[in-house]
């Protein structure tokens, strides 16, 4: 129906008669009938000239403008007539039109459209358009959320212009499968433009080629967008040269083939990326500004900064891509060390899937000048601040505890553990090594410990407990060096977790010692704290019995170590009880089994008797040149103390890496209650969004609902009126300033919190109380709108007034909860530093 057709059927045709000017009239609306829109154009002209601001002849006028085509002046004529008749929908509808037509800024075509839906009757074709041209000039802001809500409010929604938008929505927030599901069993017209676009959108993000199809029409039908949606298929997806020619067709019969975008695509499609690059980088900085989106996925794609910096100085519109591209760092930037720490907090904000490839490498090389690939000495004052800022915000009592232990081992000689099984000789091979009887030997519940030995002025020893419950705690106990062994003969030794050695011998300022029980210990928990060495140690040196040398147990353990990328030298001890031949065919048997089993022994494996060696160093010179010890000596100068830093560096980072990993869990943990807490979100605004949409179709009912609620408190409100106006004049009553403001008050007293408390309940449904929307959080609400309707005169037998308000009120503030931000997560972020700090950390 035309505007002025609607507009003599509503405001009537008196005046029109009554100036005599119906002749003109007819005659516009015969004329526009025949299409001839200038000619009635000079017949609104005319009625206007004989009744000024005459809404009909204003409404005549519009319909010939938009005829003509004279867009300026349709929207003059659009304003005036607006002013006239402010609370008719079509109207305030046709104005948004107008201003979007003549690039009025948004905020006033928004404001046209949300007037029109203020004023259009529930289920009115105006009030539907209003709603789809809101969707749309959110769609094209990137604001699907938005969208969405309004096309909640439509009460057709399975139609295909809502379907589509719905579909478009969904693209924007990146859900493919969403999209899909809007567009599913809905018949869309073959000849709209638009629906083919967004079907071959939803295909091509999907990866799939069958968008092109899709693609192809919406270009021919000249749909909006349609030409960069096909270019940026054509450049992504995989094609043969059947369809890059059917494409080619298109374009050049479109006479784009010149456009850089195209020159890129097709460059691209064939393999060509760098001339496609250099193609859009050209365009841009010519001031094609419609290159810049297709140059911004190429340098995504391609890791290019300086294509990408191009880029988004063109982009004059942002979302979520363009805001996340922004945070990626500049190559000079990422050499810079000292940047590192503000470019992982910067990458840790970014979420959208389009940037993260490029945000996980840059987040690599930001943490690769903390932690050289080379092996080379870590930063980790750092790295362990780094750490220990996330165990804080992560709440990782445990983890902070750790990172603290790495702090003080920084500056520690490397550690170096001595492992085998029990009677491998383990003690007799440290003393050799100390040259001093410091290990307690011989005595099988000593022996059951963890002994470590390290360097101290003054020697004493510190014996640490198991509690009662076989926990490790503070329990322990400091005793001379000389008294240890007696020590530990007095004390029942499976409470014994630990035992501290400190001597003031100059070799612990290089190297300190861990001895460990064997692997093959009765008791459970000290095979645990023989384990907990690899954890602790630099490296490990790994004696085996010559007469039974790697055994299958023996074997499984080498096996934690090699997982643990433990470095470990095997050295076979016991050496001085077999014949040369025999320790020959031993040698060889070690050396393929390793070999065979995949584990890498520092060095070649070596052949001692620690028993000699030990007689060597008190003196007996001919125990030592049998013991082989020179070809160890050599080993723990060259290959442990000589490499004492690398050891202690690839120490530092395997604990760190523990440590790392138990904080990405965490992580993952909190990631994953941050995901549903943003989806349940989402879910409850989808659902307040149907609430609102629900409560507009259904105003009547709902109105019906709320004055029933309100009828006993309406009672008493009358009750206390008419005490008041009993043998008054009810006229001289109702002008009365002082009776006028009790009324007011009593209304507020009765009617504020029932009004709120039966909304409250309509917004939660079956559900949960809704944030928001509470009884208390509505009452502020509810006492103005009763304030209002009681100053106006209301009466507590006519409360339509009042309970219509309250529902349109309610459906506003479901709406605006329904619209709030949409949240971004941050917890993804971490997981994905943390991730890269583990790889980082080797």
């Amino acid at each position: 129906m035309r505007l002025a057709e609607a507009i003599a059927a509503w405001f009537g045709r008196v005046e029109v008669v009554l100036a005599g000017v119906e002749g003109y009239l007819r005659d516009g609306e015969e004329a526009l009938a025949r299409g001839d829109a200038m000619r009635a154009r000079q017949a609104a002209k005319a009625i206007l000239a004989r009744v000024p601001q005459s809404p009909i002849g204003l409404a005549l006028l519009a319909d010939a403008c938009e005829a003509a085509h004279l867009d300026a002046e349709l929207a003059l004529t659009l304003e005036e007539l607006a002013g006239r008749v402010a609370s008719r929908g079509e109207v305030w509808v046709r104005l948004g039109r107008a201003r979007e037509r003549v690039k009025s800024p948004v905020d006033e075509t928004r404001d046209a459209f949300l007037r029109a839906l203020a004023v259009a009757e529930s289920g009115s074709e105006a009030r539907r358009e209003a709603l789809l041209w809101l969707a749309d000039l959110d769609l094209s802001h990137g604001d699907g959320a938005r969208a969405d809500l309004w096309l909640e409010r439509i009460v057709d929604r399975k139609q295909g212009d809502v379907a589509i938008r719905r579909a478009e929505s969904r693209l924007l927030q990146h859900d493919v499968d969403g999209a899909r599901a809007a567009l599913e069993g809905i018949e869309l017209d073959p000849a709209d433009g638009r629906a083919a676009l967004v079907r071959g959108r939803t295909l091509a993000t999907a990866g799939d080629p069958a968008a092109f199809p899709f693609l192809v029409r919406a270009v021919v039908l000249d749909a909006v967008g349609s030409s960069e949606a096909l270019a940026s298929a054509l450049a992504r997806l995989p094609t043969d040269e059947a369809i890059r020619s059917r494409v080619r067709t298109v374009v050049d019969g479109r006479g784009e083939s010149s456009l850089a975008r195209w020159q890129a695509a097709f460059a691209r499609a064939e393999g060509r990326q760098d001339e496609a690059r250099a193609a859009l980088v050209t365009a841009v900085r010519s001031g094609d500004r419609s290159a810049a989106r297709p140059l911004l996925d190429t340098a995504l794609e391609d890791h290019d900064y300086g294509a990408l910096t191009v880029a988004l100085s063109a982009i004059g519109e942002s979302d979520a891509v363009v805001d996340d591209a922004r945070k990626l760092p500049s190559p000079a930037r990422l050499r810079d060390a000292g940047e590192a720490a503000t470019i992982l907090d910067e990458l840790a904000k970014v979420s959208s899937g389009r940037v993260r490839p490029w945000a996980d490498a840059a987040r690599a090389a930001a943490l690769s000048a903390w932690i050289p690939p080379s092996g080379e000495p870590s930063d980790w004052t750092q790295v362990l601040t780094r750490l220990d800022r996330h165990a804080r915000s992560l709440h990782a009592i445990s983890a902070l505890a750790k990172i603290a232990d790495l702090a003080v081992e920084r500056s520690r000689p490397v550690r170096v553990a001595i492992v085998g099984e029990f009677n491998a000789g383990k003690s007799t091979f440290i003393n050799a090594v100390m040259g001093a009887d410091v290990a307690p030997t011989g005595v099988l519940p000593t022996t059951a410990t963890l002994h470590h030995l390290r360097y101290a002025p003054d020697p004493f020893a510190r014996i640490q407990f198991y509690d009662a419950d076989g926990t490790t705690g503070t329990r322990e106990r400091i005793v001379p060096s000389a008294e240890l062994r007696a020590a530990l003969k007095a004390v029942d030794t499976t409470t014994v977790k630990r035992v501290e050695i400190l001597m003031p011998i100059a070799s612990l300022t290089r190297v300190e010692i861990l001895d460990t029980p064997g692997f093959n210990a009765p008791d459970q928990r000290h095979t645990e704290a023989a384990r907990s060495a690899f954890e602790e140690a630099d490296a490990a040196i790994w004696l085996l019995d010559a007469g039974q040398p790697l055994k299958q147990s023996e074997r499984l353990i080498l096996e934690e170590a090699k997982a643990a990328k433990l470095p470990v030298q095997i050295l076979v001890n016991k050496a001085d009880r077999l014949k040369p031949e025999e320790l020959e065919h031993v040698m060889k048997t070690v050396t393929e089994s390793l070999a065979e089993a995949g584990i890498r022994s520092w060095s070649q494996p070596i052949a001692l008797s620690a028993r000699l060696a030990l007689q060597g160093k008190l003196g007996d010179e001919a125990a030592f040149a049998k013991s082989g010890w020179d070809a160890v000596q050599t080993l723990l100068d060259e290959q442990i103390v000589g490499r004492s830093d690398e050891l202690r560096e690839r120490g530092l980072r395997r604990r760190a890496a523990r440590v790392n990993v138990e904080l990405t869990e965490r992580a993952r943990e909190e990631a994953e209650s941050e995901r549903a807490s943003i989806e349940s979100k989402k879910a409850l605004a989808h659902r307040l969004a149907q609430r609102a949409g629900k409560l507009e179709r259904e105003a009547d009912e709902t109105t019906q609902i709320v004055a029933g609620a309100l009828g006993g408190p309406a009672s008493e409100w009358k009750r206390d009126l008419d005490v008041i106006v009993t043998g008054r004049d009810r006229a001289q009553a109702d002008a009365d300033p002082v009776l006028v403001r009790y009324r007011v008050d009593r209304a507020v007293t009765h009617l504020t919190m029932p009004l709120a408390r039966v909304l409250a309940s309509i917004a939660r449904g079956d559900e949960a109380p809704v944030e928001g929307a509470t009884e208390a959080e509505l009452a502020p609400l509810t006492r103005s709108l009763v304030r209002t309707f009681a100053a106006a005169g209301g009466r507590a037998d006519a409360l339509q007034p009042l309970t219509r308000s309250a529902v349109a009120s309610l459906a506003e503030r479901l709406l605006d909860l329904a619209v709030s931000p949409p949240e971004r997560g941050r917890a993804e972020g971490r997981v994905a530093e943390l991730e890269a700090m583990t790889n980082a950390l080797g």
